[in-house]
């Protein structure tokens, strides 16, 4: 029996328990991107992240299937961490998809940058190849509009559209990530306000008011420098 005077050893008194509260997960997206099944553990991990986490997707690819790129952008919104994806070296075609949809950006000095409109083929009777071209169209307008708006102009998204190839370096990117940012930040800025207005309006008057349509939420961060600053017979490949 243990005499009750006997102080408590030292080893008790200053014991501490460590518990991490976040982790870094990296990934490397290097060389073409491959078919979407190669990447389950990679959408798993981001899913299941937790808000104090980072998920760091270092880039250097010249694009590939862009069904996968397609599930990378719906991963990455899925996910509570922070991503942040940084160039070292190419950032092509599919690849441009998903650097776009991070939080935050890394751009290595002497990265290059293109963006252009899918590869594709089809095969079957006439009316069915039709059918397929017309809505590959109207598909990939929506879809190259939905990514690139607010980064690239009107008549560039067009330029894509009719097959050019628009080629850019690292300090332009950072440059339009910039004025992104800016754009986002400002209208943030201006439904915060309108939000606070309408709190003081009385409550018989603001029910009459009408519903303000807004933009949906985007996470996005300033620009990070750190160097010096659908069946078919194959899959869609950019």
């Amino acid at each position: 029996m243990s005499n009750p005077t006997t102080p408590t050893s030292s080893i008790t008194t200053k014991a501490f328990i460590n518990k991490p509260v976040a982790s870094l997960h990296t990934f490397y997206l290097s060389g073409t991107i491959e078919s979407p099944e190669e990447y389950i553990s990679w959408f798993e991990l981001m899913r299941n992240a937790g808000e104090n986490d980072i998920i760091q997707i270092n880039i250097n690819s010249p694009g590939g299937d862009l069904f996968t790129a397609i599930q990378f952008l719906r991963a990455i919104a899925d996910t509570p961490a922070h991503v942040i994806c940084s160039v070292e070296g190419a950032c092509m075609s599919a690849a441009t998809m998903i650097f776009l949809t991070a939080d935050s950006f890394e751009v290595s000095e002497h990265s290059m940058f293109m963006f252009h409109n899918y590869s594709s083929a089809t095969f079957g009777k006439g009316g069915e190849m039709y059918d397929n071209i017309v809505h590959e169209r109207k598909w990939s307008e929506h879809l190259l509009r939905r990514i690139y708006a607010d980064f690239l102009t009107e008549q560039e998204i067009l330029s894509l559209l009719d097959n050019k190839d628009i080629w850019m370096d690292g300090e332009e990117i950072l440059k339009r990530l910039k004025l992104r940012h800016d754009k986002y930040e400002k209208a943030a800025k201006q439904v915060e306000k309108d939000i606070k207005k309408a709190a003081k309006v009385p409550r018989k008057v603001a029910a009459k008011l009408p519903t303000k349509k807004t933009a949906t939420p985007v996470k996005v961060a300033k620009p990070v420098k750190k160097a010096p600053t659908p069946k078919k017979p194959k899959a869609l490949q950019e």
